[in-house]
């Protein structure tokens, strides 16, 4: 891993947050808890499936020094596209954990994948 990713990859620089549940060559899946008061460090995340396990509220800041609310509903599910450098803290009440399902580059063909055969 170079440096210039391992600098900005959340398991790298917050290993007590992101846990790695997967990885290989298509995905990777992790684990991701914070507690209320706690931020995470400084990251950057490819396209990725969200699963809410348990919500709360966190506050996302980015590096141009805006941040933004995102409430984190229980039980749901989302498409999130990659998101610049940034790191989160948890504003709520109650501990947060998402499993986030990081899409890699898939070479090759999905061709006869998934059809059915009569």
């Amino acid at each position: 891993m170079s440096q210039a990713v391992s600098q900005s990859d959340a398991v790298v620089v917050s290993p007590d947050r992101f846990r790695v549940l997967l990885d290989n060559e298509h995905v990777r899946v992790l684990e991701y808890t914070l507690r209320p008061g706690e931020r995470d460090q400084w990251h950057t995340h490819p396209a990725k499936v969200s699963y809410v396990v348990d919500g709360g509220e966190l506050r996302i800041h980015l590096a141009d020094g805006t941040s933004f609310l995102s409430s984190e509903p229980k039980g749901t599910a989302e498409w999130r596209e990659a998101l610049p450098r940034h790191f989160a803290e948890n504003v709520g009440k109650t501990p947060v954990r998402i499993v986030l399902v990081e899409v890699k580059v898939i070479v090759g063909t999905l061709s006869g994948r998934g059809k059915r055969s009569r």
